[in-house]
């Protein structure tokens, strides 16, 4: 039922299919919309994660060129997906995502929160003496200031320090309530969109959407929206676990979820059927 996808990435950093792949297999799969979110450029910090300079006006007239050629067959919004630790100002898109990957320390010292998990606990370990009731606070804390200062379109992946908790059970996910819902009350009183993310679920084994259930529960209840992306990279994969992702606003209580346009308005609403 779900024809429109927000977080999109390409082959200009880790994404497996160019941009004009990722068009064709959506109007093979009758979207109405698509947006490219490419991860944006972010110095010193994985920096081969994010578009150089160079890349991004790359970037920008490449996806602004599938726009004009593919008008009137499938909407193209363009768009970048910001970490909290990225520069990027948004200039020039036509919405931008908000985004947190990792902890990051004065000193220089960093680990992505969805990277090498052996990293990350060991981050963990030193950081926080083991502590991950702390390191949780800390991711949400950070990622609710960073939308605070940043006000995008919609927030991404909201408590993707779950993750690699998957597999290695440092915490009980209970432990993702109190801190979670503390960062909500503070992000929607500048982002009142947040997405279900498919993209744990087809690229490494999750077994639900970010966000938990509970979360998307108490999001609701503050009078937050949601999208629905598959965090594509790659194309094959465009709406992977759309199903699943209804399954959870339906049981999180939703009539309707919010879409990227099909003309000028950039988002629009559609009911649950």
């Amino acid at each position: 039922m779900i024809r429109s996808n927000p977080h999109t990435h390409s082959d200009y950093v880790d994404g497996k299919s160019p941009a004009r792949e990722t068009v064709e297999r959506a109007l093979k799969l009758g979207f109405e919309s698509l947006g490219f979110s490419e991860h944006a450029y972010q110095p010193g910090i994985d920096s081969f994660c994010g578009l150089s300079f160079e890349n991004r006006e790359k970037y920008l007239n490449e996806i602004r060129g599938l726009q004009r050629e593919y008008a009137g067959k499938i909407r193209i919004w363009v768009g970048l997906e910001i970490d909290r630790v990225s520069p990027e100002t948004g200039e020039g898109l036509d919405y931008f995502i908000g985004a947190s990957h990792y902890f990051t320390d004065e000193d220089g010292r960093y680990a992505a929160i969805d990277g090498d998990p052996d990293a990350l606990e060991s981050y963990v370990s030193t950081r926080f003496g083991g502590d991950w009731n702390r390191a949780i606070k800390r991711y949400f804390d950070d990622y609710a200031a960073a939308i605070e200062r940043q006000k995008p379109t919609l927030i991404a992946h909201f408590d993707l320090i779950r993750k690699n908790n998957t597999k290695r059970h440092w915490f009980d996910e209970d432990a993702l309530l109190e801190p979670g819902k503390a960062a909500m009350r503070r992000m929607i009183a500048c982002c009142d969109l947040m997405e279900i993310n498919t993209g744990g679920m087809v690229r490494s084994g999750q077994l639900s959407p970010y966000p938990t259930l509970d979360l998307l529960k108490y999001w609701r209840s503050l009078g937050g929206k949601v999208t629905v992306s598959s965090d594509c990279h790659n194309s094959l994969l465009l709406d992977g676990a759309f199903g699943e992702a209804e399954k959870l606003m339906r049981l999180a209580g939703y009539g309707e979820y919010t879409v990227l346009g099909t003309g000028e308005s950039l988002l629009e609403t559609r009911r649950l059927v």
